[in-house]
């Protein structure tokens, strides 16, 4: 059963797709595409406005379960998540008050156009999914699903791996 902490992406990546109908995949497939292009952050610096209301993180498309930590004379502490709202869209987050704090983001970041392209390379490969989408009075047939899939390959940006090498005691 795919997690309730992505149910949004999940929703977004169907609708992406064109399956809000649930026809071609499940929602744990989806859910396994997602997690193909996901990014752990872990401990990243927000970035904030002048007024210390509102902090930035680089990463968007973020799962429902992050964790903000903020330092509070030197100690790491958990911040309530009732204390501010969150657009996990773009990673922003809004206090109420001014914080005059740095905040550290944990979380899980999704690259929604990576999920598309698996998507569509899987489509690309079976000859048996159909390749007309009608939505309303709208029909569009495409028989490329590579080339769509090399589009959002594109708008996903190069991927990277960081090694970090730890030593045991």
């Amino acid at each position: 059963m795919a997690r309730s902490s992505i149910s949004w992406l999940i929703t977004l990546l169907r609708v992406k797709v064109n399956d809000t109908d649930e026809t071609i995949w499940t929602d744990d497939q989806l859910q396994d595409h997602l997690d193909m292009n996901r990014v752990h952050a872990r401990r990243e610096l927000l970035m904030k406005d002048v007024d210390q209301k509102v902090y930035y993180s680089k990463f968007g498309m973020l799962e429902d379960d992050v964790t903000l930590w903020g330092s509070d004379s030197g100690n790491a502490a958990e911040v309530s998540s009732s204390s501010y709202a969150a657009n996990l869209v773009d990673g922003v987050f809004v206090f109420t008050q001014d914080q005059n704090n740095d905040y550290y983001l944990d979380g899980k970041s999704y690259n929604l156009h990576g999920a598309i392209a698996e998507c569509l390379e899987q489509l690309a490969m079976d000859p048996n999914k159909a390749r007309a989408w009608e939505r309303g009075s709208v029909k569009y047939s495409h028989y490329d699903y590579m080339e769509m899939a090399k589009y959002h390959r594109n708008l996903a940006g190069p991927g990277s791996t960081m090694v970090v090498k730890t030593y045991r005691k």
